[in-house]
């Protein structure tokens, strides 16, 4: 069913999602949206290896267009993006990966960092992923991945206090790509940083 994965690494995304400025009301205000966590799972007898990017479209900025009082919606066009390299894993036998990215936020106007308040993420993983020929959908055998991301109490602590449903990616939610875009080259994969 699966690929021969012995030297093709295989490329999967979350696709695009927001990240919202808050999630759910915490006494009757929403918590931020403080942390990215990604999980690498190796359910396997051998070692395998994942690349990790994080493409960010950060939240645009408001330039009215004429006519916006009168249509229901808004357009924001070529919102540039830029990728965030989160490394090159390799996975020992029966492990796990936890890869935290805490969400940048500028909250009291200081302009001492990116606000990515919502922003448009999009986690991609190129390595030792099963894919079955049929569907293209991911299925088990080889490396595992999700994502989600949520409210932290302490930053200096591991993991979430409340996460959000709504960037929750499991396994079977991602979604295989055919790299047709000659200016990405995938082939660094197995060098460790």
């Amino acid at each position: 069913m699966g690929n021969d994965h012995k030297h093709q690494k295989v490329k999967i995304t979350t696709g695009p999602f927001l990240i919202t400025e808050e999630v759910g009301p915490d006494i009757q205000i929403g918590r931020n949206l403080d942390r990215l966590v990604i999980i690498l799972k190796n359910p396997t007898k051998k070692k395998l290896k994942a690349k990790i990017t994080l493409g960010v479209c950060l939240q645009p900025v408001l330039d009215p267009q004429p006519g916006w009082g009168k249509r229901s919606y808004r357009v924001y066009d070529d919102i540039p993006e830029q990728d965030f390299f989160l490394g090159n894993h390799e996975l020992k036998p029966h492990t796990c990966t936890r890869i935290e990215r805490d969400i940048p936020t500028d909250l009291f106007g200081y302009e001492t960092s990116t606000d990515e308040r919502n922003a448009v993420y999009r986690v991609t993983a190129t390595g030792d992923f099963n894919i079955c020929n049929q569907t293209c959908d991911p299925i088990c055998g080889l490396l595992e991945i999700s994502v989600v991301a949520g409210s932290v109490a302490l930053f200096d602590e591991a993991g979430l206090e409340q996460a959000d449903p709504a960037t929750f990616f499991r396994y079977k939610d991602f979604v295989f790509c055919e790299d047709h875009d000659e200016d990405h080259n995938d082939d660094d994969s197995d060098d460790d940083d």
